[in-house]
């Protein structure tokens, strides 16, 4: 990741959002909270652009499934090739988060 991005970024962590990302059928006592996966993606994205200005594209896993307080990986590319590691932490069993790039 460039030098720009990763100062700007490592000003920005703790960068966190909580928000409701869970299909309305995809809370189930056993197999636990699954995320939409796309929504995820797009959620990080649009925040790292708000927060640090800079362009990426969030990968996440399919499915991206969890226990309430499990955390997830996701990745995030910027325009160089350049990859970091965002830490998604399921909040409760409506599917809210909190994401955080790693620094």
């Amino acid at each position: 990741m460039n030098s720009k991005l990763k100062i700007a970024l490592k000003i920005l962590v703790p960068l966190f959002l909580l928000v409701p990302l869970a299909s309305c059928s995809a809370v189930a006592e056993l197999s636990g909270v699954t995320l939409d996966v796309s929504l995820v993606e797009e959620n990080i994205e649009e925040g790292v652009l708000d927060q640090g200005g800079y362009y990426v594209v969030a990968t996440c896993p399919d499915p991206l499934v969890g226990e309430v307080g499990d955390t997830r990986t996701c990745t995030i590319e910027d325009e160089y090739g350049d990859v970091e590691f965002v830490d998604v932490t399921i909040q409760n069993s409506e599917g809210d988060i909190v994401w955080q790039v790693r620094g």
